[in-house]
């Protein structure tokens, strides 16, 4: 299995969109587990993107992901940090977890019930646990399904940002926390001139607080007492 998400690639992370999208997750990652950096498990967390620049604040950290190419090109940058190479759903884990994140990763999992309740499981008393989201009631959202179904497939999971946190509710988790990114008009591998001028705009006139239409949301959450 190849992999096509490296951080590395300028297709994938490795250009101006990718730049920004790393920043605001990895900036929210930090001020959200910088107390919890213990026990960390990054879930999907394919090349290391986030493990191996977290990998400076913790020495247990690990990460599990399916594709083999991925946690092969990690062992060799930074061979020091657990992989484990497995479907998520099926492992089990000898231990609980003071942080756990899975960024850009939700719309694999099929049940997300299951999903949310395994991690309540996984976490200490006082873990936290951070996810992005891509919230299906944003333009952005609608754009995709239309390419999407133009190219003869729809494979995204759709729920929206009221369900997703009644079932957040159901699963014993409460949010500490959340932040909206993603809202400028340029593709995954962009390196246009203009990304920095719409990192501004977002910034200006906080767009990360407009969630209902917020591209992609980024959740901290807490096991609820």
């Amino acid at each position: 299995m190849g992999y096509n998400w490296d951080y590395l690639d300028k297709n994938a992370y490795n250009n101006k969109v990718g730049r920004y999208k790393f920043k605001r997750e990895y900036d929210f990652i930090f001020e959200n587990g910088k107390n919890h950096f213990g026990k960390v498990l990054d879930v999907a967390g394919g090349a290391g993107r986030f493990a191996i620049p977290l990998s400076k604040y913790t020495k247990q950290i690990t990460v599990l992901d399916a594709n083999e190419t991925a946690l092969q090109l990690l062992n060799q940058r930074k061979p020091e940090i657990e992989t484990i190479l497995g479907d998520f759903m099926k492992m089990d884990f000898q231990h609980k977890f003071s942080f756990i994140l899975c960024i850009e990763a939700l719309g694999y999992f099929q049940n997300w019930e299951e999903f949310f309740l395994k991690i309540n499981q996984l976490m200490q008393e006082d873990a936290r646990f951070v996810f992005s989201y891509q919230n299906p009631q944003s333009w952005r959202f609608f754009l995709r399904k239309l390419k999407h179904w133009k190219a003869g497939f729809y494979e995204y999971k759709e729920m929206n940002l009221e369900q997703l946190k009644v079932l957040l509710n159901q699963c014993n988790l409460e949010i500490v926390k959340m932040d909206g990114m993603n809202w400028m008009p340029f593709s995954l591998a962009s390196n246009s001139i203009l990304v920095p001028v719409f990192e501004k705009i977002e910034r200006i006139l906080l767009l990360n607080k407009f969630y209902n239409q917020s591209p992609w949301i980024l959740f901290s959450l807490k096991r609820r007492n």
